[in-house]
């Protein structure tokens, strides 16, 4: 699932344009404070001679963003990124000991002017994914091909972090998960309580959480958004609504699924499921290929760009139709086996085989998603790379 569309991190307004500048590393400093009595967290992120700022009420958890106007003055255009948006606010702003004190300066309406006390908690330097031209193009350093990323932004794990509310402890035999929702958003996910590898207990919920995180960034986008012909706008526009589950636990990997119908404005919702099977020691989504001979090595492609699969890779999928005792799929959908479908199975484990899962589809195609095949452990005997030993017992 490409989450980058709904999923976006809140953007950054910054100061005027600056010179190119080649990887050269930002520092992003963090505050918590408040402005007249109203908590607060503030980000200030400088490269150079560019300057960004954002800020959110630990009441509503909505970045908004800050152009800076000097060193450590700035102006708030809320919900607006365009230098032409009405004017809200100023912030004015001086160092101490512990970190920033001021004024927030009203500028609409009646003018009321605020005491700030901002004290730093957070500081790091990050080099920017792409080299930075303007001042517009300063960002925060977050991906999202990594479910974990916003844990280690000290202003977004904030920003996406507002308490949670815990439900009871379901029990999965080898492992046990407690399903947990965001206070601001309403968005639920879960977190393990019990693994066959208790080790692996910090590095699976930092992914559970990451996941978390993404939906949070999605439902606070959708209610950030203006409501001028956008009847998705100030809702949490289904993120609230998708569910997220831990489908298969091993001491070595976690297969995690996650479904939902989410709609921000435009033309469909986006309807998604799909599993993902992740390396425990690593932290990372598994390539499957790294365990079965799926593709020649070393890689090449054929003629129409694919990649060259292996003999015993299209073995096995020569055996994969309907009548197969493996097929757990509804025979009944027709359109949904047709061999020029066009979409490509994804692969994941549960702790029966290898599942071949149709996942992602477009918004006409989504009663095609879901479980396909379950190839059991001991048809893929032939498939086994060496590097197969360290995840799997037995082999």
């Amino acid at each position: 699932m490409r989450l980058e569309g709904f999923f976006a991190t809140t953007l950054l307004a910054v100061s005027a344009a600056g010179s190119a500048l080649a990887q050269v590393p930002a520092t992003q400093t963090v505050y918590e404070g408040t402005i007249g009595k109203a908590p607060v967290v503030i980000e200030i992120v400088r490269q150079g001679n560019l300057t960004t700022a954002q800020y959110f009420y630990s009441r509503y958890h909505l970045s908004i963003p800050l152009q800076a106007s000097g060193p450590l003055s700035f102006e708030e255009r809320t919900n607006c990124w365009e230098d032409t948006c009405p004017l809200v606010g100023r912030l004015q702003l001086k160092a101490t000991a512990t970190g920033l004190s001021g004024q927030w300066l009203g500028q609409a309406g009646k003018k009321i002017n605020r005491d700030i006390v901002l004290k730093k908690v957070a500081e790091r330097r990050f080099t920017p994914a792409e080299r930075v031209a303007e001042a517009t193009s300063l960002r925060s350093s977050l991906s999202y091909d990594s479910p974990v990323a916003a844990l280690d932004n000290p202003y977004l794990s904030r920003l996406y972090d507002s308490g949670l509310t815990e439900g009871k402890a379901t029990d999965h035999g080898a492992f046990a998960v407690r399903a947990v929702t965001d206070k601001t958003t309403g968005v639920s996910g879960v977190r393990l309580t019990r693994a066959p590898d208790a080790k692996t207990l910090p590095l699976a919920n930092r992914l559970l959480d990451g996941l978390r995180f993404q939906m949070v960034d999605g439902a606070l986008s959708c209610l950030a958004e203006s409501k001028d012909d956008n009847p998705a706008a100030g809702t949490a526009g289904g993120f609230d609504e998708t569910t997220t589950d831990v489908t298969y636990m091993s001491a070595t990997l976690m297969t995690v699924e996650q479904s939902g119908s989410t709609f921000c404005g435009g033309a469909h919702p986006n309807n998604f499921w799909n599993r993902t099977t992740y390396d425990l020691k690593t932290g990372q989504a598994l390539d499957p290929d790294r365990v079965l001979k799926l593709y020649a090595r070393p890689a090449r492609t054929d003629t129409d760009g694919a990649p060259v699969e292996t003999p015993e890779y299209q073995a096995l999928k020569a055996k994969l139709t309907p009548k197969s005792p493996w097929f757990v799929g509804d025979k009944d959908q027709d359109e949904c086996l047709s061999d020029d479908l066009g979409y490509g199975y994804a692969l994941s484990f549960n702790d029966k085989g290898l599942v071949f899962s149709l996942q992602d589809l477009p918004h006409v195609m989504g009663v095609c998603m879901g479980e396909y095949y379950v190839v059991p452990y001991a048809a893929l005997k032939p498939l086994w790379r060496p590097e197969a030993k360290t995840y799997f017992n037995g082999l």
